[in-house]
Formats: structure tokens, C-alpha cells, sequence
């Protein structure tokens, strides 16, 4: 009879992979909300690209913890940050504030998917999952500063 072995997947690496997975959903709020506030209708169509990759990357992870045995990690739907006080300001000043929130974002989700990349005992697949994701993200986030540039000389 043969007997099968299940390996258990470390506490650590469902720990990292839990804290994207919380940053990824934050992330796609964030982008959302934003998006409500933004005039600017190809920021705001790059903006809510950016939320709708957030909210797929999330799901991604969510079921590849599961199948490693993890429990996904329950987010809150409130918000971290409101845009809706920002609405007295100019849209031009708005728009910039909300470009720099956005690239604050980005350098934080770059770490966290670097942080669980690093991690010497991620299976296979879920580092070839996190690398194509981090790539889209990175490609994502240069759309949105190639855009705010050429707004910014027109």
C-alpha cells in the first residue's frame, strides 16, 4: 500500500502571501475610489485598468492559498484614503496628488511581491505566477506614468 505524502506549506510563506494579497485588495479599492474623482477620462479609464488587474492578481492568490491549505485572508471593505474631500481643490492639483498616491502604491506592492519572490522555499508555480503579476503591475503602473506625462505637456 502506498502511502501519500502531503507536504505542508510553511506558516511564513502563506504569511507573505497573505500580506499581498491584503495589499492587492487595498490597492484596487484605492484605485476605484480614485477613479470616482478623476475628470480626466483616460487617467481615469488607466486608473480603474489598474484596480480591475489589482482585483484579478487578488483572486489569483486567493485560490493558490487555498490549495496550499492556507485560509485567504478576510478584507474590509472600507477605505483607507478619501478622494472626496480632494474635489474642492483644482482638477489639475487633484489629479497630480492622486498620480503621486498611485506611484507611492506602486513602490510598496513592487516590495511586497519582491519580498515573497525572495522567499528560498515558494513553490515553482506560485513564483511564476507572482513574477507575470509583478510584470503586468509594473507595465500597468509605466502606462499610467507615460500617460500623466504626456497630459502633463498638453
Amino acid at each position: 500500500m502506498e502511502s501519500s505524502f502531503v507536504q505542508k506549506t510553511p506558516g511564513i510563506i502563506l504569511e507573505k502571501l497573505n500580506d499581498l494579497l491584503l495589499a492587492l485588495n487595498k490597492a484596487k479599492r484605492r484605485y476605484e475610489q480614485m477613479a470616482s474623482t478623476i475628470n480626466n477620462l483616460q487617467l481615469r479609464y488607466t486608473v480603474l485598468g489598474l484596480a480591475q488587474e489589482s482585483k484579478q492578481y487578488a483572486n489569483e492568490l486567493m485560490s493558490q492559498i487555498e490549495v496550499l491549505g492556507g485560509n485567504a485572508a478576510k478584507t474590509h471593505s472600507g477605505s483607507d484614503f478619501n478622494y472626496e474631500g480632494l474635489t474642492d481643490r483644482k482638477s489639475g492639483e487633484m489629479e497630480k496628488e492622486q498620480l503621486r498616491d498611485c506611484t507611492t502604491n506602486e513602490d510598496s506592492l513592487i516590495q511586497l511581491y519582491r519580498k515573497v519572490l525572495n522567499e528560498p522555499f515558494l513553490y515553482e508555480m506560485i513564483r511564476k505566477m507572482l513574477k507575470y503579476q509583478l510584470n503586468g503591475i509594473m507595465h500597468s503602473f509605466s502606462k499610467l506614468k507615460l500617460l500623466n506625462a504626456s497630459l502633463q505637456q498638453g
